[in-house]
């Protein structure tokens, strides 16, 4: 990250931290102060209050100035200034002309309006928590949700809306309090605490539910969470965030009630201590919030998988492998239930939690090996060529050209060279190969494989081949290994995309398999030019012929591909040759996926337009789930 971006994320971060505070303080001032000031009695309820105003106006002040020190180094930023002169004659254009300085703009309009209304009461201290809250919730507007659009782009502003104020109403309420409880007696301070509890609480539950939004549309996954840079500093941001609940529990469970015993004087002291550092912690994972504001989306960067193993699911589908983790489980099972006693029979609890941790880290080892396999740093890289048919056919010459001395012409593994090494080459058309990610695939064929150390069983193809190279290899093992399971079985054994290629329409309009979403497809092969059937009436229907040369026109509302690789990568998916692809027809559904073939000679024939539409029908209601293709990568 570069110093001017550092720099402006910093002073993003603390202008939010300012506004935090000032909208945490009118919280305090309308919600959790006034019981407790009316129990310290007036010399000091006239302090407190004094004490809270004043921090409003300092923090509505310092957010002023922080959020006009922002405004004039993103101008700089926006306009490539690198003079002071420079930037203050951009400024004009910038608040004028982008959605940033019209933002930031009326943020501080909202805060100047806020001030002078600070030391009041009634509707005024009303109208500045509203103001407050305005500036502070229009954030999401200057960031990623903003820029997103569209219905997750407003699920995003509403979320990241009330997740700010949350933050706001709980963090920022955080220096207040700390006021309260050095300035007011054990007894109203111990009451003003009480009192957070309910507004904390009710924060913390919007804060994980609305971070968990964010979560799911920014981060996306597992793998966008430990292996990308936004992933981390969100790891980052949630280590704060339990470290948080841990001294708030202390404060409020503990604390609270000894505040409260007059023969505990160091109490207030320990609260004190243990507040002001949840309102520091408060203030560090605002800014460590701004650092993500100001980065790149996981979703949107390729993750580098940190750890030798990842999580996977795919070996409890044998059932004893199941009840082998029954078994491991059995004994925390046991310790869960004694401490869900424990909640009414104190004794055992805590001995009950500690059992179940014992267990719990006891059973691991055993219990590893059944949840994880083997990860590398390319694991959840997906392929960038879209599975096209040109990339397809690539594959197919480079695997011919640097594999089939081991792996044998059909990628079984029975090569020539086969019997001489440690171990058998793994038999490519099994359907353990779709037990590996792309990325997976990529890391073998870039790095090798090794039979033992120092023994390779697969040379390394990094610096052989390009990136786009392997990528293309991969292409083609993915559509040779879906071309073994219909010649095995009639079908295409595991999800396979429908591959991407270029046509040409009867309007003259060009299309791509991008522009054939939400329709079912049809693919004819033929050597002459097709009227389309029509297909079942309320079904949206894209018919495609595969051309064996460029005599063969469109006609009606059928295109013709116009890719000379299309129709030998449909015949290495279908397991056939080229020259015997002539009248075979497939069908894909509406989420792009291979569905079914027919080829001339099978039951019901597609040339007629009661078989073709009841095949269509049953495609239509029964589409694959767009990430039916697991770690393979379907991009449509």
């Amino acid at each position: 990250m570069a110093a001017e971006a550092i720099i402006l994320a910093l002073l993003r971060g603390l202008h939010l931290v300012a506004m935090a505070s000032l909208f945490g303080t009118l919280v305090c001032l309308a919600v959790v102060a006034p019981a407790a000031l009316r129990e310290a009695g007036a010399p000091s309820a006239s302090a407190g209050r004094q004490r809270l105003v004043t921090l409003a106006r300092w923090s509505a002040a310092l957010a002023l100035a922080l959020g006009v020190c922002w405004m004039l180094l993103e101008t700089a930023t926006i306009a490539g200034a690198d003079s002071a002169g420079t930037t203050v004659a951009a400024l004009g254009t910038v608040l004028r002309d982008t959605r940033f300085g019209q933002l930031i703009l009326l943020r501080l309009l909202l805060l100047l309006l806020a001030l002078p209304l600070l030391g009041g009461g009634g509707w005024r201290r009303a109208a500045a928590l509203v103001l407050a809250g305005a500036a502070l919730g229009m954030q999401g507007f200057m960031g990623h949700a903003g820029a997103t659009g569209g219905n997750i782009g407003n699920m995003l502003l509403t979320s990241e809306a009330l997740h700010l104020l949350a933050a706001g109403a709980w963090l920022g309420g955080l220096l207040p309090l700390f006021l309260l409880a050095g300035t007011l007696p054990p007894s109203a301070a111990a009451s003003a605490c009480e009192h957070f509890t309910p507004v904390g609480l009710s924060a913390v539950a919007a804060i994980a539910c609305t971070a968990a939004v964010q979560g799911w549309q920014l981060i996306g996954s597992l793998a966008g969470l430990f292996g990308t840079t936004y992933g981390r500093i969100a790891l980052l941001k949630l280590a704060i965030f339990f470290a948080l609940l841990v001294l708030a529990g202390i404060n409020r469970l503990v604390l609270t009630h000894r505040l409260r015993d007059p023969v505990r004087p160091v109490t207030r002291r320990l609260l004190r201590f243990s507040i002001g550092a949840e309102s520091v912690l408060g203030a560090v994972v605002i800014v460590v919030a701004a650092f993500l504001a100001s980065g790149t989306p996981a979703t949107h960067e390729t993750p580098v998988w940190p750890f030798s193993r990842r999580p996977s699911l795919d070996l409890l589908a044998d059932p004893a492998v199941r009840l082998r983790l029954l078994r491991d489980l059995a004994p925390a099972a046991v310790a869960a239930l004694l401490l869900a006693a424990g909640r009414v029979w104190r004794p055992i609890l805590w001995p009950a939690a500690a059992g179940l941790a014992v267990c719990l880290v006891l059973a691991w080892p055993d219990m590893e090996p059944l949840l994880t396999v083997d990860a590398y740093p390319t694991t959840f890289d997906t392929s960038p060529t879209d599975f096209a048919v040109g990339s397809i056919m690539r594959g197919a010459a480079l695997f011919a050209a640097n594999c089939t001395a081991c792996h044998g012409t059909d990628a079984r593994g029975d090569g020539p060279l086969a019997p001489s090494l440690p171990l058998q080459p793994a038999d490519l058309t099994a359907a353990h190969f779709w037990a590996h990610t792309e990325g997976d695939l990529y890391w073998f064929i870039a790095h090798g494989i090794d039979a033992a150390p120092g023994k390779p069983l697969m040379p390394a193809f990094g610096a052989r081949l390009s990136s786009g190279n392997i990528w293309s290899l991969i292409d083609f093992l993915k559509a040779n290994n879906a071309a073994a399971g219909m010649r095995r079985t009639g079908k295409w054994d595991h999800p396979t995309p429908l591959p991407q290629f270029d046509a040409v329409c009867a309007d003259g309009s060009a299309i791509d398999r991008d522009d054939l979403s939400n329709k079912v497809v049809h693919i004819i092969a033929a050597g002459h030019t097709v009227s389309p059937l029509p297909g079942p009436p309320g079904i949206p229907l894209a018919t495609i012929v595969l051309a064996h040369d460029r005599s063969v026109k469109p006609a009606g509302t059928a295109c013709v591909t116009v890719e000379p690789d299309a129709s030998a990568a449909f015949a290495l998916l279908l397991g056939v040759t080229a020259d015997s692809l002539t009248g075979t027809q497939v069908l894909a559904d509406s989420n792009g996926w291979l569905r079914q073939r027919w080829r001339p000679g099978d039951p019901g024939d597609w040339n007629q337009a009661a078989a073709l539409d009841a095949a269509i029908r049953d495609i239509a209601a029964h589409p694959l789930a767009v990430t039916a293709g697991a770690g393979h990568g379907h991009h449509h």
